[in-house]
């Protein structure tokens, strides 16, 4: 059920203190995780290094196989080869490890830097969507299509400001999809007119007509009955934080999806 009465001062004041604990307590779970995602770096080096001695193992008994008599050496090949594709998936999984640690460190980095930097957009859209995959929704219910421009100009700021407004916005079009058949996420950047796009699409429920004059009020949502309830507050602060790169949102909703556009001037 949605309720668009104005809240009261009391009731307002009050949920920007749940939001504020909310906010401190992802906070913290964020430090903890960037001080294990540190700490794995040492394990995962030990495991590369003994990986390149099993390979080059490896190589040494291919070698002596050459001396064997043909007949042995084809008993031999599948044991061998079955190794071989072992150590290649073991490879490949140490190297996806190593470059999500990566990925966070360097996030954590961005995002605690105050200083404006200039960033590439395409990037921060694959970043975060990278993320993503630890959602089992995202990565398993939910069909991308994502279309990035190339060589797009550089935007000027802070990171935390454009990866935070890029979540809270596919946050939204996630929940939107979480109770209907068809499921497709599209992501699309692009130049025009000498303004950067961003464009997420969903093929959710749509954004009900009663909510559509509010979207930008903090705490508007169709989705208070949830549990844990919906804050309401993701176009809000989308707005905020890109109001300091003369930043615009559009959104354009239907009953059978929503697409929210954000353009932001070239400078």
């Amino acid at each position: 059920m949605t309720s668009l009465r104005p809240l009261p001062l009391e009731e307002m004041l009050e949920r920007c203190w749940q939001e504020l604990v909310r906010y401190y307590r992802h906070s913290s779970v964020g430090r903890r995780c960037t001080g294990i995602v540190h700490n794995m770096n040492s394990p995962l080096q030990v495991l590369s290094f003994h990986l390149e001695l099993l390979e080059h193992k490896s190589q040494e008994e291919q070698a002596c196989m050459q001396d064997f008599p043909e007949e042995l050496a084809a008993k031999l090949q599948p044991f061998y080869q079955y190794r071989q594709d072992k150590l290649r998936q073991f490879r490949q999984e140490v190297q996806n490890l190593q470059a999500q640690a990566r990925r966070i460190v360097t996030q954590g980095v961005h995002e605690e830097n105050q200083e404006r930097h200039y960033l590439d957009l395409n990037q921060i859209c694959q970043e975060e969507l990278e993320l993503y995959r630890a959602n089992a929704f995202f990565k398993h219910q939910v069909e991308k299509d994502i279309r990035l421009q190339e060589n797009l100009p550089s935007i000027h700021g802070q990171y935390i400001d454009f990866s935070q407004s890029f979540r809270n916005l596919v946050d939204n079009a996630l929940e939107a999809m979480e109770g209907v058949a068809l499921r497709k996420l599209t992501v699309e950047t692009a130049l025009q007119e000498g303004q950067l796009l961003l464009r997420i699409g969903d093929t959710g429920v749509g954004i009900p007509p009663e909510i559509r004059p509010h979207l930008f009020e903090p705490f508007t949502t169709s989705k208070a009955d949830r549990n844990p309830p919906h804050a309401g507050l993701g176009l809000f602060m989308a707005r905020r934080l890109l109001e300091p790169y003369r930043g615009q949102i559009r959104v354009d909703s239907k009953p059978v999806g929503t697409w929210v556009t954000v353009v932001l001037p070239v400078a």
